[in-house]
């Protein structure tokens, strides 16, 4: 439970600075509805507080802690936490929402008395976790170092508001049970139904092939295999990038034909080769895909060029038509970046052209390419991907 649902780090990384970031403010409004509707255990609440500056009610999923039969709010991110500041400017008036509205009064608790609650807290909300630097299991005294940093508040339920709150809940107490199971039982089936919609996107849906020699019979070289060789049609280049969710992985894969190059060869040597890829003309499974096109920069640099800075020698083989593997060594120029690479490859002949198919490791850090877009909360794309090609050569 020390990570659930989400890593300690990450936990972290959504409120840095003590500030929620995009994802955390998406979390926070559905945890707040959730808890707002009673469909969570009694502890989980949602607080409702006039807004300092805005004056208009703002609204914060938490976590309580009980503690010899008393309830805690703690400010798990410290004092500049923005709901605390709040608490603060509205005197403690504030509302719980737990499936139905409780006025109350949140009361300070000096530092002295802070150490007991701060430990009930991170043992009963594990979210809370990642942002203290003390174990839950440490011993009460290691707590107080902490105390002056973290903000505890007794929850007072105003006698007014619970007299009013006990008068004619009897009766309304079977209705509201009844629809609070009809709500969670549409909210689950709503979170199975994503979930395995999700699931099934990833896991049966088309894995990207990579790319080979053409397969089908092959021919006796003929002709001269020194000179110039030109990229020709049926030539192929594109990329695989693994996506992820929900633990399970798939590769996501793109292609185009625009693919244009040469090839210089010296015996059973490549001296000289160098081939550029139209960027702009990829396709994920036959559509055009802007978040690649988005990351890739292609309104800036459409354009990928490869260039082999060293020789290659394919070996006697080669010439007689086997087909044999190297290694290539050239420079990725690519968004606006050029960078140093290896490729391995498969080669032969066959009849009257030439036939190439490998692949590289690329990391897009190394060329400034944002990583794409994928799934949100539930998943998403590797930072690193595999660049791959097939070439038909001609002279």
């Amino acid at each position: 439970m020390e990570s659930w649902p989400i890593s300690g780090e990450r936990l972290r990384a959504m409120y840095e600075g003590s500030h929620a970031n995009a994802t955390a403010r998406r979390l926070a409004r559905l945890w707040a509805a959730i808890f707002s509707l009673g469909l969570a255990p009694r502890r989980w609440v949602t607080l409702e507080v006039t807004g300092r500056r805005s004056g208009r009610a703002t609204r914060f999923p938490l976590g309580m802690a009980r503690l010899n039969g008393r309830w805690y709010l703690v400010s798990m991110l410290g004092e500049r936490c923005n709901w605390v500041r709040n608490v603060r400017a509205a005197h403690g008036l504030v509302t719980l929402r737990h499936g139905r509205a409780t006025q109350c009064r949140l009361v300070e608790v000096p530092v002295a008395d802070r150490p007991p609650v701060l430990r009930q807290y991170l043992r009963q909300v594990p979210g809370a976790r990642p942002h203290v630097p003390v174990s839950r299991d440490a011993d009460v005294d290691e707590f107080a170092s902490i105390a002056p940093l973290y903000p505890v508040f007794l929850v007072q339920v105003a006698a007014a508001a619970e007299r009013g709150t006990r008068r004619g809940a009897i009766g309304r107490l079977r209705l509201v049970r009844r629809w609070w199971q009809r709500i969670l039982a549409g909210v689950v089936i709503a979170v199975v139904i994503v979930l395995a919609a999700v699931a099934a996107f990833i896991k049966l849906g088309p894995s990207a092939a990579a790319l080979e020699l053409p397969p089908g019979r092959v021919s006796t070289p003929a002709g001269p295999l020194s000179g110039a060789w030109q990229v020709s049609a049926g030539s192929l280049a594109g990329f695989r990038v693994q996506e992820s969710a929900l633990g399970l992985s798939n590769d996501v894969g793109g292609q185009t034909a625009a693919v244009t190059g040469l090839v210089v060869i010296s015996r059973d040597t490549v001296t000289a080769a160098t081939f550029r890829v139209n960027l702009t003309t990829l396709k994920v499974g036959g559509k055009s895909q802007p978040q690649f096109a988005a990351s890739l920069d292609t309104r800036e640099h459409p354009f990928a060029t490869f260039t082999l800075t060293r020789p290659v020698t394919l070996g006697a083989g080669f010439t007689t038509g086997r087909a044999v593997a190297a290694t290539a060594i050239g420079e990725l120029a690519m968004n606006g970046r050029v960078r140093l690479v290896t490729v391995t490859l498969t080669a032969r002949r066959n009849g009257p052209e030439l036939q190439a198919a490998g692949s590289l490791q690329a990391t897009f850090a190394r060329w400034g390419i944002s990583r794409p877009a994928g799934f949100g909360l539930f998943g998403s794309l590797a930072n690193e991907g595999v660049a791959q090609f097939r070439l038909i050569l001609h002279r």
